[in-house]
C-alpha cells in the first residue's frame, strides 16, 4: 500500500501499480477455484485477505482525496480574500486611478477617479478617457498613450480634465501593467495633484503663444486665466524660462503630430487627392484648431469653395450672442467672410491673419479671428485654406500661422502632382487609342470583333495593337505586341501598324508584308525594341473563308470549329526588328460556317492569379470552347471576362483580342 507520511506524500503512480498487482492476484485466485474446486476454503481465505488489502488501499485513497480537496478549498478561499482586499484597496485608494485598455478606453476606475469626473465607475467603463481631456490636449495625451503601449514610461503629463463640475488641471502618469500570459494588456493612468510648493497653474498644459504674447503678460495670460477661473483659483507669476521651454516643447510635439497626420492623408491615396482628400484634411484641421475650415480652388480665375468642415467653438471660449457657425445664418456669415479672405490670399499669394474685432456690447458678433493661407508652391497659387473661429474665441498664434502655411504647401504639392498625373493619364489614353482602329470594317459573310484593355497600375501606354482593314484582294487582320511600354514603344507600334496597312494595299501575301516592315524598321526606326505580330489575309465567300496566316514570333492563333473542337495554328517565325529577315511562318486555313479564328496577345495567356499561376494555353482553349455558337463580339467578351476573373479583376499586362467568325449560311441575311 502506498505510504502516507504527510500531506502530498501519497503517490498516485504507486497506487496504480498496487491496483494492477491486485488484479493479477484476483485472476490467480479465479484460476485456482476452477482448477482445484476441493480447495475452495483456502481460496476463500486468500480472497478475504485480498479484499482487506483492497479496502485499506481505497480508504487511504479517499483520505488523501479529501485532504487534497481541503487544501484546494483553502487556497481558493485565500485567493478570494486576497482579491477582495486588492479590489477594496483599488476602489478606496485616495488617489484617482484609471485602468485603460490599449485603445484608451476605461476598463475600471476607482472611487476617487469617478468622483474627479463627476460620475460613477460603472458609467465610466468603456468610455475613452481622451473624451474627458479638453480638445487641444488630446493629441499630446494620445501620443503619451502610444508611448505607454510600446513599454515606455512618459513623465507626468499636464492636462485639463472635463467633468460635470467644470475643468481640473491635473498631471497624469501613464504606465503599462504587466498582466498574466493570455490576459488583455492594461495601462494604468494615475492622476497626480500639483506639488504643494508650486502655484496652482504651474502644471497647466502649455499653449502656443506668439512673440507679442510673450512681451505682454496680460495677453499671454488670457487663456490661463480662463483655466484658473474654471478651477476657482488665481494665477500667480511663473518662471518665464520654464514656461517658455514647456511651450516650445509642446508646440514642437503638436506641430509634428499635425504634419504626420496630414502626411498620412496625402500618402493614403497617392496622386489622387481630389475633393475627397480635401474634405478629410478639412476635418483634421477643424478638429485640431477648433475652427471652421474651408478650402477654395481657383477655377477660371475665380476662387470656388470645394470642401468645408464646420466646427463649434472650443470648450473654454464663450461666444458672444449671435448666429453660431453650426446654424444656417452662421454658415452664411462664415462663408462670405471666407470668400473675402480667400480672394485676398489668392491675389497676394500671402497669408492673412485677422484678429477678432473688439466687442462693443451692442452688435452681435457671430465670427471671431480668421486665418487664411495660400495653397501654392512658388509663383503659382492654386487656392486658399481659410480657418474661422466663432465670436469670443481666442486668436490664432504665429506658430499656428507657420504650421498652416507649411500644410498649405504640402496640399498644393499634392494637388499639382494630381494635376500632372491627370494630364499624363489623358495624354496616354489619347495616344493609346490613336493606335487602335476607331471602328472595324464589315467583312462580307463574317463577323469581326476586337478588344483592347490597357495595363493596370496607372497611366501608361501599352505595347499591344490590333487592326482590321481592306487589302489587295481581300481583308487584313493583325495583332501585334511591341516590347516594352511608354511613348517610345508607342512610336514603334504606330510605325508597324501603319506600315502593315500601307504595304497591304500593294501586296496580298502577309509574309511578304511583314518582311518589308522588318526592313523598314531596320532602316527608318533603328531601336532595340522588337515586335511580334500575327497577320491574317482573309478572302471570304458565302459559307466559308480562306485565311493565309503569317506569324512573326507571335503566339499562335486559336481556332474554334463549329462542332466545338478547338486547337492552335502553328505560329512561329522571328520577331520584327531583330533579324535581317523575320522568316515568318505561313499557314493556310479554311474556316467554314460557325468557325472562329481568335488572335490575341500574351496579356491573355500570361495573366496570373493570386497563386502566380498563368492563364495558360489550356485555359484559353477551354474558355474558347465554351463560346461555341456565340457571335464574334460575344466570344471576345467571354474570353476577356474569364481572364479578368482569373487575374482578380486587374491584370498587370495589356490584353488584346481579335476574333473573326464565319457566319453560317442559315444566319446569312445578305
Amino acid at each position: 500500500m502506498p505510504a502516507a507520511q504527510g500531506p502530498g506524500s501519497w503517490d498516485l503512480a504507486e497506487f496504480h501499480q498496487e491496483l494492477s498487482a491486485l488484479s493479477e492476484r484476483i485472476s490467480d485466485l479465479r484460476g485456482r477455484r476452477d482448477g482445484r474446486p476441493a480447495d475452495i476454503l483456502g481460496a476463500l481465505d486468500l480472497a478475504l485477505v485480498e479484499l482487506e488489502v483492497a479496502e485499506d488501499e481505497l480508504r487511504t485513497c479517499m483520505e488523501e482525496l479529501h485532504a487534497h480537496g481541503e487544501r484546494i478549498a483553502q487556497r481558493v478561499e485565500g485567493a478570494d480574500r486576497e482579491w477582495q482586499m486588492l479590489n477594496t484597496t483599488f476602489r478606496e485608494l485616495p488617489v484617482p486611478v484609471f485602468l485603460l485598455s490599449p485603445e484608451g478606453a476605461i476598463h475600471r476606475a476607482n472611487d476617487e477617479a469617478a468622483r474627479l469626473l463627476g460620475s460613477t465607475g460603472e458609467q465610466l467603463t468603456g468610455q475613452p478617457l481622451a473624451a474627458r481631456v479638453q480638445a487641444e490636449y488630446r493629441r499630446v495625451f494620445r501620443s503619451a498613450l502610444g508611448a505607454a503601449q510600446r513599454g515606455a514610461r512618459p513623465g507626468p503629463l499636464p492636462l485639463l480634465l472635463t467633468s460635470t463640475d467644470g475643468t481640473s488641471a491635473v498631471r497624469i502618469q501613464l504606465a503599462q501593467l504587466r498582466t498574466p500570459p493570455g490576459a488583455r494588456p492594461l495601462i494604468s493612468a494615475v492622476v497626480l495633484s500639483p506639488d504643494s510648493g508650486e502655484s496652482p497653474d504651474a502644471h497647466d498644459p502649455p499653449r502656443p503663444r506668439d512673440d507679442a504674447a510673450r512681451t505682454d503678460r496680460a495677453d499671454a495670460g488670457t487663456v490661463h486665466r480662463a483655466i484658473a477661473a474654471s478651477n476657482r483659483t488665481s494665477i500667480r507669476d511663473r518662471s518665464p524660462d520654464t514656461a517658455t521651454q514647456r511651450d516650445e516643447v509642446a508646440m514642437g510635439v503638436r506641430r509634428l503630430d499635425v504634419v504626420c497626420r496630414m502626411t498620412r492623408l496625402l500618402v493614403g491615396e497617392p496622386l489622387r487627392p481630389g475633393p475627397g482628400l480635401l474634405e478629410r484634411a478639412a476635418s483634421l484641421l477643424a478638429d485640431e484648431f477648433s475652427a471652421r475650415v474651408i478650402f477654395f480652388l481657383v477655377r477660371a480665375g475665380t476662387p470656388h469653395q470645394v470642401a468645408a468642415m464646420p466646427a463649434d467653438a472650443p470648450p473654454y471660449a464663450r461666444p458672444a450672442p449671435g448666429p453660431r457657425p453650426g446654424t444656417r445664418a452662421g454658415r452664411e456669415a462664415s462663408t462670405a467672410t471666407a470668400q473675402r479672405v480667400a480672394r485676398a490670399v489668392i491675389s497676394s499669394g500671402a497669408a492673412l491673419l485677422e484678429p477678432a474685432p473688439p466687442v462693443d456690447g451692442v452688435t452681435p458678433r457671430p465670427l471671431g479671428p480668421v486665418l487664411g493661407v495660400p495653397l501654392g508652391t512658388g509663383p503659382e497659387t492654386l487656392g486658399a485654406l481659410v480657418l474661422l473661429r466663432c465670436g469670443g474665441s481666442h486668436g490664432f498664434t504665429l506658430p499656428d500661422l507657420g504650421l498652416l502655411e507649411e500644410l498649405g504647401q504640402h496640399l498644393a504639392m499634392a494637388l499639382l502632382a494630381e494635376r500632372d498625373h491627370r494630364r499624363q493619364e489623358n495624354a496616354a489614353q489619347v495616344l493609346q487609342f490613336s493606335l487602335l482602329p476607331s471602328e472595324l470594317p464589315e467583312i462580307p459573310f463574317t463577323e469581326v470583333a476586337g478588344l483592347y484593355r490597357p495595363p493596370g497600375g496607372g497611366p501608361q501606354v501599352g505595347g499591344d495593337f490590333y487592326d482590321a482593314f481592306a487589302t489587295l484582294g481581300g481583308w487584313g487582320l493583325v495583332v501585334g505586341d511591341v516590347c516594352g511600354k511608354g511613348v517610345e514603344a508607342a512610336s514603334v507600334t504606330a510605325a508597324v501598324r501603319h506600315g502593315i496597312r500601307t504595304l497591304s494595299v500593294w501586296e496580298e501575301h502577309p509574309d511578304v508584308v511583314l518582311e518589308k516592315v522588318n526592313h523598314a524598321m531596320a532602316v527608318q526606326h533603328p531601336t532595340d525594341r522588337f515586335v511580334t505580330a500575327v497577320f491574317a489575309h482573309v478572302r471570304a465567300e458565302r459559307g466559308q473563308a480562306r485565311v493565309r496566316l503569317a506569324s512573326a514570333g507571335h503566339l499562335p492563333a486559336a481556332v474554334l470549329r463549329a462542332d466545338g473542337t478547338v486547337g492552335f495554328a502553328r505560329g512561329g517565325g522571328r520577331p520584327l526588328g531583330l533579324y535581317a529577315s523575320p522568316e515568318a511562318e505561313v499557314e493556310e486555313l479554311v474556316l467554314r460556317g460557325g468557325d472562329v479564328l481568335l488572335m490575341y496577345s500574351d496579356g491573355v495567356t500570361e495573366a496570373r492569379d493570386r497563386d502566380r499561376s498563368f492563364f495558360d494555353d489550356d485555359r484559353l482553349l477551354t474558355a474558347l470552347a465554351g463560346t461555341r455558337g456565340l457571335s464574334a463580339e460575344a466570344v471576345v467578351s467571354a474570353v476577356e471576362q474569364q481572364v479578368m476573373e482569373f487575374a482578380g479583376g486587374s491584370p498587370q499586362d495589356d490584353l488584346t483580342l481579335l476574333a473573326l467568325r464565319v457566319v453560317p449560311q442559315e444566319e446569312d441575311r445578305s
